[in-house]
């Protein structure tokens, strides 16, 4: 008597039909898609344009207006305005990768599975987030306007700023009072106290929840003593991350997101002060039969189309140590 033949249940198929790995890049994909979200922490807190095609975008800004007074039986012709923009290019595709082999236990397991979809979310996070952080400095280290010669009455004000402040990375009263210098630098530019965010490195945000003035109630501070969590200071969202720039940064992609970030303790950014432009948003591809055979494995690669630049300077400032020597 021949042996019997089994019904496999086939963890890929959809509805128990078709192709047997369909939902397996659909999971993979949902967790890349997950781990990016939960990784980075600057994408909802700058302004993202998407297009459709095209290697870049601009952002036009508007110059200032002052009023003036109307002389009775005198023509209202209009006054004159300032206007200026920023291109900011698309770079080349960003992406995590990563070749599964012996690929029926890899997809049918999700405890072997797992780690892999984390971190390819959290490289292509990294990434994004550590080339954001660097235009942020950029930004925050510019010192010429886009207004520049044209008397206009926020050219002065259309630039970074830059707080040296001595031992501000150990000392958490200086650290404060840097804070509410760059709160005020933002007052003096009319800068709304809506969406004003502060990077800072873990050391640095857990300086500040160690202090009880910083986060006890009894000071008007909305913090939470028990967990160390500080969720405002002096107008500014405070957020921790491990991708603020503290170092001269080289080699990036084509030299666009280098800058000189040594002695940087904090990063104090506005969401239009930088952007991104983005062709393409995050997906996930896999390859097909061929390469499994060939190389008895599945290559995954997920990847993300887009690129950076300083929009508005005068909505990002440092707060470091000294100037680099």
């Amino acid at each position: 008597m021949a042996a019997p033949n089994f019904d496999l249940i086939r963890g890929g198929q959809i509805a128990g039909a078709g192709d047997t790995r369909a939902l397996f890049l659909k999971l993979y994909g949902g967790e890349v898609f997950a781990s990016f979200a939960e990784s980075n922490v600057f994408v909802d807190r700058h302004m993202v344009r998407t297009i459709s095609n095209g290697k870049s975008a601009q952002f036009p800004s508007v110059g200032g207006k002052s009023a003036v007074y109307h002389t009775p039986g005198t023509m209202t012709t209009g006054q004159a305005g300032n206007l200026a923009e920023t291109i900011v290019t698309v770079d080349d595709f960003i992406e995590a990768s990563t070749a599964i082999a012996e690929i029926d236990l890899a997809m049918t397991h999700f405890d072997y599975r797992t780690p892999f979809t984390r971190e390819d979310g959290k490289a292509i996070a990294r990434l994004f987030d550590q080339n954001v952080a660097r235009v942020g400095v950029q930004a925050a280290l510019t010192t010429a306007s886009r207004f520049a010669g044209t008397g206009d009455i926020y050219e002065a004000k259309t630039v970074g700023k830059i707080i040296n402040a001595a031992n501000s990375n150990t000392d958490v009263a200086v650290l404060k009072a840097a804070i509410v210098q760059m709160a005020t630098n933002y007052d003096e530019k009319d800068i709304d106290e809506a969406d004003r965010y502060l990077y800072l490195k873990p050391a640095t945000y857990h300086l500040l929840a160690a202090d009880s003035e910083t986060i006890s109630a009894d000071y008007g501070s909305a913090g939470d003593i028990k967990a160390l969590r500080i969720p405002q200071l002096h107008s500014f969202s405070l957020i921790k991350t491990n991708n603020l720039p503290t170092t001269n940064v080289n080699g990036t992609y084509g030299n666009k997101y280098n800058v000189d970030a040594r002695n940087v303790v904090a990063l104090a950014m506005k969401p239009w002060s930088v952007g991104t432009v983005k062709v393409r948003d995050m997906s996930v591809g896999m390859t097909g039969n061929d390469y499994k055979v060939t190389h008895n494995a599945t290559l995954v690669v997920s990847r993300m189309l887009l690129g950076h630049g300083a929009l508005r300077p005068e909505g990002a400032g440092v707060i470091r140590t000294a100037a680099p020597a």
